[in-house]
């Protein structure tokens, strides 16, 4: 009798682990983030947000990121990823302090992790009217891409994890390249 009860158990384990591992492979092939990375991000749906305020547009993955409310007083607007793992923000703002994109760039690259978790700057360049400071922040990812136009800032800084940099670097990519801002008439590298 023992062995007929072992018997039914181990088929009871065996089916409930194949169920469970089916159950995980079908929602992995179906997660959107799965499916982004089998395609380029030029084949990725994009939409595109539009800042009245500051004259820019970003583009962002419509089924990665879900657009959160304008801020209040117009100058920019949150992305989050339907598990709030992945960010994205896009805000202009005056140059109140009299700035210029020089020391921007310097204050932002001894700039401290918010999280407190160590900061490691991997990439950074700078061009006439914009730069990028990359890297990570622990286990996550960081990329920041500020113009300096017409005596404002516009930013994009997105932050993701480190173990979906196969999803979202060539995202990154993309949003970067698509980024639209009014320069004025003497920028000469709007890219």
């Amino acid at each position: 009798m023992s062995r007929k009860w072992l018997a039914a158990i181990l088929t009871i384990l065996a089916v409930a682990v194949g169920s469970a591992l089916l159950w995980q492979k079908c929602r992995d092939a179906s997660s959107p983030e799965r499916h982004l990375a089998s395609q380029p991000p030029s084949a990725t749906h994009y939409g595109r947000y539009v800042n009245a305020r500051f004259a820019f547009s970003v583009p962002y993955p419509d089924k990665l990121l879900q657009m959160g409310e304008e801020s209040d007083n117009g100058d920019g607007v949150r992305f989050a990823s339907p598990d709030r793992h992945t960010e994205m923000a896009a805000w202009g703002s005056n140059n109140a302090l009299e700035e210029t994109l020089q020391s921007r760039f310097r204050d932002e690259l001894r700039e401290k992790s918010a999280s407190g978790k160590p900061r490691k700057v991997t990439f950074k360049t700078i061009k006439n009217n914009w730069f990028v400071i990359s890297g990570t922040e622990g286990d996550r990812i960081f990329y920041r891409k500020t113009y300096f136009s017409d005596d404002q800032f516009i930013v994009v800084d997105l932050r993701y994890p480190a173990a979906q940099r196969t999803t979202w670097d060539p995202l990154v990519s993309h949003i970067a390249a698509g980024i639209r801002v009014r320069l004025t008439a003497d920028a000469k590298d709007a890219s």
